[in-house]
């Protein structure tokens, strides 16, 4: 059975089929040293922070504690090993044994794992975002399938908490942003253009000076990393857009290391993941909340876009939605399919869309 294969049972079938067939004992104890990176620094960003306060010393305790084997991780968080724009390639040569990339510096390699950053405006609620998306993983395998190409098995991912638009100046209405600089990190670039602003490519590690200097204007951002990267100090208004939480970091093995790891390693591995995913979540949710206070006391100006200027923007980027679906169908993909089932199990899970997309 290959490694992906292998996720896929444990995805369809629950850990116990995994645990029923796992090698609790071997002839000899092997020792295991994986590194595993994130272009981002951890504290910020619950993604990262919980691959340090999670997934690494559970994983690490488990091995010893239930197996024959000890693991050790040699963490490298912050670009210290791959930076933002090089975890799936370092993954790929084995420079890097465990990944955790945005998709959305990949918005060529990992276009599919951008799916929600293309369907905003559905829930701001990782708790709903992250478990319907990750069920949409399960249902089309192309997912995972994905990254056969990059000699990587895709284990899973959190998702982040709601994204807003923090800005150096007072706005209300979506037309006072037209023409102005904004920041994002790629593909959730266009959100902007039907507001008419001009779009400027960014990312959390160079937007500090970019706003103080005046590249641009206003960045979009979930508030945790907004307060923890301190953007307030140059940037004092804060707008919760309720654009999407969204599930965008993917956690992958190489193929080679993941070959190597004793069943017992790998189902601890596994399970110790979605003790990840949901800790992940509940710091999103947690920071969320805290965050928008911080900003406050910060001195930054924080309000609500409001429920008719939001359904306003849901409404005009529409059509680019269906572009995005599109280009799933023109890339041999399912897209159609694939959004109208993300749409429904996400209301089944709790959302209330302001807008609910027709994908034709």
């Amino acid at each position: 059975m290959t490694a992906r294969k292998h996720l896929v049972s444990v995805a369809a079938a629950g850990l116990m089929a995994v645990a029923a067939t796992a090698t609790t004992t071997t002839a000899f104890a092997d020792n295991f040293n994986l590194r595993i990176a994130a272009g981002h620094p951890a504290a910020p960003l619950a993604t990262v922070n919980q691959l340090n306060k999670t997934l690494v010393p559970n994983v690490t305790k488990r091995v010893a504690a239930e197996t024959d084997h000890t693991v050790r991780f040699i963490e490298g968080y912050g670009g210290t090993i791959a930076n933002l724009f090089e975890v799936l390639e370092s993954t790929q040569k084995g420079i890097v044994d465990i990944g955790a990339m945005c998709s959305c510096f990949e918005p060529t390699k990992l276009f599919v794992h951008n799916l929600n950053y293309f369907t905003p405006f559905i829930s701001g609620d990782p708790k709903i975002m992250g478990p319907t998306t990750r069920q949409i993983h399960e249902e089309f395998d192309y997912f995972s399938t994905i990254f056969d190409q990059y000699a990587q098995t895709y284990v899973g991912g959190g998702a982040f908490d709601d994204y807003g638009l923090g800005t150096k100046f007072p706005w209300t209405k979506m037309e006072e942003l037209k023409g102005v600089k904004i920041g994002a990190a790629g593909p959730n670039l266009p959100w902007l253009d039907f507001a008419g602003a001009s779009k400027v490519q960014t990312n959390l590690n160079e937007v500090y000076n970019a706003l103080q200097s005046g590249v641009f204007s206003g960045v979009v951002i979930f508030p945790a990393p907004y307060f923890g990267f301190k953007f307030g100090e140059v940037a004092k208004y804060y707008t919760t857009m309720g654009w999407g939480s969204v599930l965008a970091y993917p956690v992958t093995v190489n193929n080679k290391t993941w070959a190597k790891l004793p069943d017992d390693v790998k189902k601890i591995f596994l399970e110790e993941m979605q003790v990840y995913q949901t800790a992940v979540e509940d710091e999103g949710v947690a920071k969320y909340t805290s965050a928008l206070e911080n900003l406050k006391k910060q001195g930054v100006t924080v309000r609500d876009l409001g429920s008719e200027e939001r359904g306003k923007m849901a409404l005009a980027i529409e059509p680019w939605v269906n572009e995005k679906a599109a280009e799933y169908e023109a890339q041999g993909f399912p897209g159609k399919a694939t959004f109208n089932r993300l749409i429904e199990l996400a209301k089944e899970n709790g959302a209330k869309p302001v807008h609910e997309y027709t994908i034709k």
